[in-house]
């Protein structure tokens, strides 16, 4: 049975929701992203639930989330260039990839000694974490390859038949995953787009060189990902009768819904997936179309998204 319950700055809550993942229970947190399916960072039972209840492949690696820069030191290794980008950019959408300095975080949450690893701007989860005094390891609380939720609605409905406790911290003000990077060697790879622009580094670590990658293990790199069940066509100037059309800017067409009139991509970015979910689960359409979206700061996260939904 799914139990929802709305956020909020109580010390009960915070000892309930950490009894249940100390008890490797697994639980739904709101982030600033995407809502997120959390569990013990330190317990492989936690861990092959999330896999499990997921429908994940073992060797996609998890996320594993963080109170402080001190607790991620703890764990993990910073040289300069990762600590000084931490320093700027945590708590927020911007995940790491670290080498772990023991142990004590599975070889399940690795892949050859590096996990992803991030601080989140949540107010809840940070205060959290610090309750359980270990991280989280939370992906986004969706079936693999499905599409990401960005409220608790969204979140309940992608694990019907699992009982879960769902905090509620209303809609995700972002709206799409988090940016990964790899930086190592003065190279930064760029793992999956988001909020964060590569540029927005490369501004505070100018000796940084941009390196194309082929990582295939952690969040983000399948061909296929965020995807409805409804087939979705991206690029769409005139959309086919009986599809539901998300347009985008000045230019009002027969649409759905509207992404940002002001041609505002990060508003655009906030009400992607949840335009997406209506489209999907709340209207007969037969399929659904995304107006054409400039690639440009976060609008190449966007595109990143829509290409990998709509991908056969």
């Amino acid at each position: 049975m799914i139990s929802i319950i709305k956020e909020k700055n109580s010390k009960v809550l915070y000892k309930a929701i950490a009894q249940k993942i100390n008890n490797n229970e697994l639980v739904v947190l709101p982030t600033e992203t995407v809502y997120g399916l959390a569990g013990n960072s330190l317990s492989i039972k936690s861990i092959r639930s999330i896999y499990k209840i997921k429908n994940r492949p073992i060797k996609k690696k998890l996320i594993v989330h963080c109170s402080s820069i001190e607790m991620v030191g703890n764990y993990f290794k910073l040289d300069n260039h990762n600590l000084k980008i931490a320093k700027k950019f945590w708590p927020g959408p911007l995940t790491l990839i670290l080498k772990r300095k023991n142990k004590i975080i599975p070889d399940l949450l690795c892949q050859r000694g590096y996990c992803a690893v991030r601080i989140p701007s949540n107010n809840f989860i940070i205060k959290l974490i610090k309750e359980i005094n270990k991280p989280l390891v939370m992906p986004s609380a969706n079936k693999f390859k499905q599409l990401s939720p960005v409220n608790a609605k969204m979140a309940s409905e992608n694990f019907k038949s699992s009982s879960l406790t769902i905090i509620d911290g209303g809609r995700c003000k972002i709206g799409i995953e988090s940016t990964i990077l790899k930086i190592s060697n003065n190279n930064i790879e760029v793992i999956r787009y988001g909020l964060i622009d590569v540029f927005d580094i490369l501004k505070i670590s100018s000796d940084l060189k941009l390196r194309k990658t082929n990582n295939q293990f952690f969040p983000g790199t399948s061909k296929k990902h965020y995807s409805p069940s409804k087939p979705i066509f991206i690029n769409v100037i005139k959309p086919k009768l009986g599809s539901g059309y998300i347009n985008f800017g000045k230019i009002r067409r027969k649409e759905f819904k509207n992404l940002s009139t002001k041609e505002n991509l990060k508003e655009a970015a906030s009400k992607l997936y949840y335009y997406i979910y209506l489209a999907d689960n709340h209207y007969k359409f037969k399929s659904i179309s995304i107006a054409p979206i400039p690639s440009v700061g976060i609008g190449k996260a966007i595109n990143d998204r829509l290409k990998r939904a709509s991908a056969k």
